[in-house]
């Protein structure tokens, strides 16, 4: 399995206006088109504005899959198609959407070696930003949340890099399967300790599903 890096996207935390608000964050980021050296917790020159719910090395890189944008340029109904980093991700990636890819999986992404920690938590900038209230509810409903990776392994990622499988997670289960039980479409407690027990899952997600078991 190999997918690709499409947009290499970076953008240090800045104040912005949107529905009606300022906030911190480092939300609209810029597509590179020179390699990026990719450290333990961040691209060079990326940053999050919001550190409590955001960054650290469980979520070092955030993925979102670029097949999703011509859904959601249709679903939301607009006028012109959404631009790539719309989702605010590090990376947007060909070929490698949430049902292709599993919790733990490890990818070779150009110099760097990453793993696949947790499905992407949708917030309230998402929502902020493209001026949809409702879109935090419609990225659950349709698991179209991408995806987070930590950093095994340092160094350049540019765009157009493939992004190639190197250890399949023995779990199997993918960041769909993980969506549903994070959001409670699964609850059957035996598939939640299943996730639970996959080493390479992020902590705070594992914290907080052992509180339903």
């Amino acid at each position: 399995m190999k997918g690709k890096v499409d947009s290499l996207n970076i953008k240090l935390p800045e104040e912005v206006m949107a529905a009606g608000k300022s906030f911190y964050t480092g939300y609209n980021k810029e597509p590179q088109q020179e390699p990026v050296y990719l450290h333990k917790t961040h691209f060079e020159g990326d940053g999050v504005g919001d550190t409590v719910h955001h960054g650290g090395e469980d979520k070092a890189v955030c993925v979102y899959p670029l097949e999703h944008y011509e859904k959601w340029s249709t679903d939301l109904e607009l006028e012109s198609p959404l631009k790539v980093p719309s989702f605010g991700e590090n990376i947007t990636a060909a070929g490698l959407k949430e049902d292709d890819v599993c919790i733990g999986d490890v990818f070779q992404m150009g110099q760097a070696v990453v793993q696949i920690t947790q499905p992407r938590q949708p917030c309230n900038t998402l929502a902020s930003i493209l001026s949809r209230p409702d879109m935090i509810k419609k990225v659950v409903n349709t698991g179209r949340t991408g995806y987070y990776l930590r950093v095994i392994q340092e160094g350049s990622v540019s765009k157009g890099d493939e992004m190639v499988l190197i250890e399949k997670n023995s779990a199997g289960i993918s960041v769909t399967e993980a969506n549903q039980i994070k959001y409670g479409f699964i609850k059957d407690a035996k598939k939640i300790k299943e996730l639970i027990e996959v080493e390479a899952l992020a902590e705070s997600l594992r914290q907080s599903l052992a509180k339903r078991i």
